[in-house]
């Protein structure tokens, strides 16, 4: 089977079986570790053709916390077009300095005061895309999740040691457990580029999971485990129609066509906390090349593409 097969069909039997445990009740209430929401009318979700956004937040909320309850270290908003399978994924920075409804703040505050339906407001002002969808993680439904996958392999362009746990990140190839993927996540001093390299490290981390599901597809049991590790905590207000909707438009993502890109700006300090002034054009710019055909044919527009 080819790798591109193979990984189509581990997002599907994946996410199918999300779809399934996740209109079942269980015996019992658990805190939200993982958080599925959509946003409006989310025709994206319906129609099966067009751009479909999912704006993707690791919540810093405490364990046994709800997610919702946390500042977001992480955030990315992937967008995938229907009928091509382009895909791109565009980081923003945990530190952008933006208007929120009760004044100007870091962006990462957005969910604590506006829920998903405000880091989705704040996401639109800054690029001029609606998410469709708002996926929410936190450090319990993260590391559950790594557990279950394994230890995956990053490539890292620089090396560096972790704020937490002092991991020693190599240059090139790096293997890591649910602990140490963690670290690697949350990790900004040391960086050279700062909150621009984590966000980038998020994107890394992401395509090393997903290579790590990939080798793993046909071990039996291997993609049950996984999924189950992760869905004691869900919440999500999708019809089982719009789960499979949405497996549907995720199976269609060719990773040979797909781009990212960080939104930068100039670093600074408000009231005492490190922020990042964003580049409103570059976001923008980026924004309107993106947002109708998941695709960056003008390059991030940073220098970098």
């Amino acid at each position: 089977m080819r790798p591109l097969q193979r990984l189509l069909r581990t997002c599907a039997r994946l996410l199918l079986l999300v779809a399934v445990i996740a209109v079942v009740p269980t015996g019992s209430v658990n805190p939200t570790t993982i958080s599925l929401t959509k946003i409006g009318s989310a025709k994206a979700v319906d129609a099966g053709e067009g751009v479909l956004w999912v704006l993707a937040l690791g919540s810093e909320a405490a364990s046994g916390e709800d997610v919702m309850q946390g500042r977001t270290d992480a955030i990315q908003l992937i967008g995938v077009q229907l009928r091509s399978g382009h895909a791109v994924a565009i980081g923003l920075p945990r530190d952008l300095y933006v208007e929120l409804p009760s004044g100007r703040a870091r962006i990462n505050t957005a969910l604590q005061e506006g829920g998903p339906e405000g880091a989705a407001r704040e996401v639109e002002e800054l690029l001029g895309i609606a998410p469709d969808l708002v996926l929410v993680t936190g450090f319990d439904g993260f590391l559950s999740m790594m557990d279950a996958v394994g230890e995956v392999r990053v490539d890292s362009p620089i090396a560096f040691t972790t704020e937490d746990d002092g991991v020693e990140v190599r240059r090139g190839s790096n293997t890591f457990d649910s602990g140490e993927a963690l670290a690697y996540a949350r990790t900004r001093e040391g960086l050279p580029a700062g909150d621009f390299d984590r966000s980038a490290n998020h994107q890394r981390l992401l395509l090393g999971v997903l290579e790590r599901l990939r080798s793993a597809e046909d071990d039996e049991g291997y993609m049950e485990h996984a999924a189950l590790a992760a869905l004691g905590g869900l919440q999500t207000d999708l019809s089982p129609s719009e789960v499979f909707r949405l497996v549907q438009a995720l199976t269609t993502v060719d990773p040979g066509t797909t781009t990212s890109c960080i939104i930068t700006g100039d670093f600074g300090v408000e009231y005492g906390a490190s922020v990042v002034y964003p580049d409103l054009e570059q976001a923008r710019a980026v924004g309107a090349d993106a947002r109708d055909d998941a695709r960056l044919q003008g390059g991030c527009r940073d220098g970098s593409g």
